[in-house]
């Protein structure tokens, strides 16, 4: 098994839309979002929407850097874009931000940092929180899965784990856990 394990990579670009706008700058993210859908990789796309204008928040997330750097690269994108800034045409740049691997579990909605937290912080706060998981759904299971082999077993932990993790545990962490991660 050689070569580098591909660690995802989540894109957030953040846009002011005024509100006379919304709807035609809709109809061309609804475009963007059809478009990066069918780039190899792509895992998916998050919106956070202003009421009546204001600050969109894009999320675009892709199966690893190669992936990202084809669809951000992409002659489509890129004419989408252009579309995007001609429709705005307020003089700015749409601001744009990526993360790869663990530190995706420490962007939560509305807050990304300037800088990806230290990675012994994200080590730290993921042991602390994983290691219970793992722990209490193992016991937890272990009336169902005490008769099947391991790996079966641990592969229904770890499908109820990263669920938990992914939509659950670190979302909320990391909102608590803001300012220390930021120092």
């Amino acid at each position: 098994m050689g070569g580098e394990v591909a660690e995802p990579v989540s894109t957030r670009i953040s846009r002011t839309v005024p509100a006379e706008k919304v709807n035609q700058f809709e109809a061309l993210l609804h475009e963007m979002n059809t478009a990066a859908r069918g780039f190899e990789g792509h895992l998916g796309v998050d919106v956070l929407r202003p009421d009546g204008g204001g600050v969109y928040e894009v999320i675009f997330r892709y199966r690893g850097y190669a992936e990202h750097a084809a669809w951000m690269g992409s002659e489509r994108r890129t004419l989408i874009a252009a579309r995007i800034d001609e429709l705005l045409d307020d003089g700015t740049t749409a601001t744009v931000r990526s993360v790869d691997g663990w530190e995706g579990w420490f962007v939560n909605p509305g807050y990304a940092p300037p800088a990806p937290p230290q990675r012994w912080k994200m080590a730290l706060i993921t042991f602390g929180v994983l290691y219970p998981v793992v722990l209490g759904l193992t016991v937890g299971l272990r009336p169902l899965t005490s008769g099947w082999p391991l790996p079966l077993g641990m592969a229904l932990t770890m499908s109820v784990t990263i669920p938990i993790m992914t939509w659950i545990v670190m979302p909320a962490l990391t909102a608590r856990l803001g300012d220390w991660l930021r120092r």
